[in-house]
């Protein structure tokens, strides 16, 4: 074989050996899984923790039915938007997480949605029984033991809606909407248009759970990018954009 021959074929061995490496060694890429609400901001967490670890961080928004196929399949971490989301999930789907790593991150306030100057002067879930309040109800947020059900069925609630994603739209796109009694973080996208009454006291708080999966390859990388998420730098993220 001439000079010539053996340069092509040295490369095109190499072409090979390169396809294959590459098939062979996947990047490492940590899988994080849950709903649309916190996901903006445990992505920019994860976009600061690529820079500091090396590690890349891919969060994924599910609603609950697809997260009991797509965990088991790649999951790394599961993630909730309050701690009953976790508990629940594990309930109807246990073995999939790891529930001795489950950790409670940054909390979040409770209160009312009311349109920009509160022109029904909304002061309280009490005000929110009032027949004149059209009021969204959120399923996945389970709110309505803030203003009860006093008609035994939707009576006062203008406009149901499954995820939070759905009830901003709704809030949005319907001005005859008068109160939505939701998280502070969804203020923070419509603040410019809407103002918020905070509910006190430690029954309107709630924490935004973790866990390991049972399946991951990467716990100790999994482990790190936890609690990066309890660090005081990634708090300043949640607070940005509402979180305490």
């Amino acid at each position: 074989m001439s000079f010539f021959k053996w340069i092509l074929y040295g490369g095109f061995l190499l072409q090979i050996a390169t396809a294959t490496a590459s098939t062979d060694t996947p990047d490492k890429v940590l899988r994080v899984y849950g709903p649309g609400g916190p996901h903006h901001v445990l992505q920019e967490c994860a976009d600061l923790f690529l820079e500091r670890s090396g590690v890349d961080v891919a969060v994924i928004k599910a609603l609950p039915f697809d997260l009991k196929r797509k965990l088991p399949e790649d999951g790394d971490i599961y993630y909730g938007g309050a701690e009953y989301m976790l508990e629940e999930f594990d309930r109807q789907n246990p073995g999939i997480l790891d529930v001795s790593t489950a950790e409670k991150l940054h909390a979040r306030r409770i209160g009312i949605i009311v349109r920009k100057g509160n022109p029904l002067n909304i002061n309280g879930v009490d005000a929110l029984k009032r027949k004149e309040v059209d009021l969204l109800d959120v399923k996945l947020e389970k709110m309505r033991h803030f203003y009860g059900d006093p008609s035994g069925g939707l009576g006062y609630v203008n406009r149901l809606e499954y995820t939070g994603r759905q009830g901003l739209s709704a809030w949005i796109s319907s001005p005859d909407l008068d109160a939505w009694v939701t998280y502070k973080s969804w203020h923070t996208l419509i603040s410019d248009d809407a103002d918020f009454i905070e509910i006190p006291g430690d029954k309107a708080i709630r924490y935004t759970p973790v866990a390991l999966t049972n399946r991951t390859i990467y716990r100790e990388e999994a482990i790190a990018f936890i609690n990066f998420l309890k660090s005081d730098e990634a708090r300043l993220i949640f607070a940005k954009h509402g979180w305490e």
